[in-house]
């Protein structure tokens, strides 16, 4: 486990409900959100980070591939982990926070292919690449159960950007800023220019989890919404997005 009390509650003048507290989230590398080699570890990560510090909590942050910070977080091996959606399953095993932020989930296509829609349904036929682990909203999870929809999924997003350049899919659901972010950073100029997004089909809400079974768990997610309250009301919070983009698209490579 990793929460511990960083101090005495003496030396802080509070009692221990209130002292200082240090956990490790477990995270995915999810540009510009989320990343190990990202200036404050991406957008999410700095106010993640700047909300729970001011409620005593200090965050530390295990980077791991793919979907195993998830599982982490669901197994108790860390504390917790960010960025998540709620879904049924999740649910079991998760504590959520209050919504962090939105994510603007939205499909890739072949400029050269494009395929309109006004509703999810209308994407009956068309193959759909997934990445394993993540959740698509209620919606999409529900007309892929009644065979509406097909999916085919692999382990990361990267897998599906190729396989829809190479036509091996037709759509790739993602996060419109992590998209255009993995293509600009690992394909060239000529393969980006060849995919399009259009309109969203969810907004996403981006939550911090903690391990149901965690000793503090409700008393973390409280500090935590308390401190993102605190840090929304200030104004610090909107700054600190706008910064934390901006040096993220700065960062080399």
């Amino acid at each position: 486990m990793g929460w511990t009390l960083a101090a005495p509650a003496a030396a802080h003048g509070q009692s221990p409900a209130g002292g200082w507290l240090s956990i490790v989230l477990a995270s995915d590398e999810w540009p510009p959100y989320l990343g190990n080699h990202l200036p404050d570890n991406g957008i999410l990560s700095r106010v993640v980070t700047a909300a729970f510090a001011r409620a005593n909590v200090s965050v530390s942050y295990r980077f791991l591939p793919n979907n195993r910070s998830l599982q982490s977080a669901r197994n108790g091996t860390a504390d917790g982990s960010l960025g998540w959606a709620p879904s049924p399953e999740r649910l079991q095993d998760l504590l959520y926070s209050q919504p962090v932020m939105s994510a603007r989930m939205v499909f890739f296509q072949r400029k050269s292919d494009q395929r309109r829609w006004t509703q999810l349904a209308d994407l009956a036929g068309l193959r759909i690449g997934i990445t394993i682990g993540n959740f698509y909203s209620a919606e999409f999870d529900r007309l892929v159960q009644q065979g509406v929809l097909h999916t085919d999924g692999v382990a990361d997003d990267l897998s599906n950007f190729r396989k829809l350049l190479a036509r091996r899919i037709d759509l790739f659901p993602i996060e419109e800023d992590v998209g255009q972010f993995l293509l600009a950073r690992n394909f060239s100029a000529a393969q980006a220019s060849e995919l399009s997004s259009g309109q969203s089909f969810w907004s996403a809400p981006l939550h911090v989890v903690i391990w149901r079974r965690h000793p503090q768990g409700a008393e973390l997610i409280t500090r935590f919404n308390r401190g993102l309250q605190a840090l929304q009301s200030s104004g610090e919070f909107e700054r600190m997005v706008r910064e934390t983009r901006l040096a993220c698209q700065r960062s080399q490579p």
